[in-house]
């Protein structure tokens, strides 16, 4: 149990958004993919997502990385660590993952950059962290009915999983991770109206 509680944390800079299983009714948006694979002993999450909530919102609320607590309830602290210029942070964030009845803090270091086209990266430095390897690139872009989403992200933990249940539990929880964080976005952001996302005529 320990072992695998270690893993459920994994979502990068979202870094341990999760918890329960997705329910699409909840979301006025979209969730168009929501995909997770193991393979070589990496855990890879696909989202893709409408939020119904302005783009430049969304945008504070994920590289508020002081409250990431608010789109990632498991996130029981995050902090800037360094910032060696605008954009370029490092950031520590310690999660409580559960699982079943058993739940342990994990810490988590990063390296973010905000890339001048408006992308999101999130690299985890192992030897500060709980995981051999891992890293989330964020892309965000306004549409006429919100905010475009898109969460690439890969995790590779340094210790035994066991073959059966591991794999399969792992990844139901990082799905969920990733689709909690994207129903937060919206529950947390402002809501319509939209104005800056509206189409010429």
């Amino acid at each position: 149990m320990a072992i695998n509680s270690r893993v459920c944390s994994a979502n990068l800079l979202l870094s341990g958004a999760f918890l329960a299983l997705w329910a699409g009714a909840a979301l006025a948006g979209q969730v168009y993919t929501a995909l997770v694979t193991h393979q070589s002993g990496s855990y890879f999450v696909e989202v893709d997502a409408l939020v119904s909530a302005p783009e430049p919102a969304v945008r504070r609320l994920l590289t508020d990385y002081d409250h990431l607590s608010r789109v990632n309830p498991a996130i029981e602290s995050s902090e800037i660590l360094l910032e060696r210029k605008l954009g370029d942070y490092r950031v520590r964030t310690v999660t409580v993952a559960c699982v079943w009845f058993y739940c342990k803090r994990i810490e988590q270091v990063q390296d973010v950059i905000e890339s001048q086209d408006g992308t999101i990266t999130a690299i985890v430095i192992p030897e500060l962290s709980d995981f051999q390897h891992g890293y989330a690139r964020i892309s965000l872009w306004p549409e006429p009915d919100g905010t475009r989403v898109l969460i690439r992200s890969e995790v590779r933990p340094d210790f035994w999983i066991p073959p059966l249940i591991g794999p399969w539990l792992i990844k139901r929880k990082l799905r969920s991770e990733a689709l909690e964080t994207v129903r937060n976005l919206e529950r947390v952001a402002p809501r319509p109206p939209l104005a800056h996302n509206t189409l010429a005529k």
